[in-house]
């Protein structure tokens, strides 16, 4: 059994999630770059693939009215 640990300060809090939309946008961005090396290569099946990771993230960006992260408005 794990000893029980302390909850997050308000701050710790705010900073973990802050950092959490920040790898989503890094996931959005690098989808991106490989959906269009997909396409130039003419695969696209797994451009269809790096398309649904970039919904999804901008989905979870746009939720937190982050969108910014991405070079979308907010």
């Amino acid at each position: 059994m794990s000893a029980p640990t302390a909850p997050l300060s308000p701050a710790a809090a705010a900073a973990l999630a802050s950092l959490e939309l920040r790898v989503t946008a890094v996931r959005y961005l690098d989808a991106a770059d490989h959906c269009r090396a997909l396409a130039a290569s003419a695969d696209f099946d797994g451009c269809l693939a790096a398309q649904d990771e970039m919904r999804m993230c901008r989905c979870q960006l746009e939720a937190a009215g982050r969108l910014d992260l991405i070079g979308g408005a907010s």
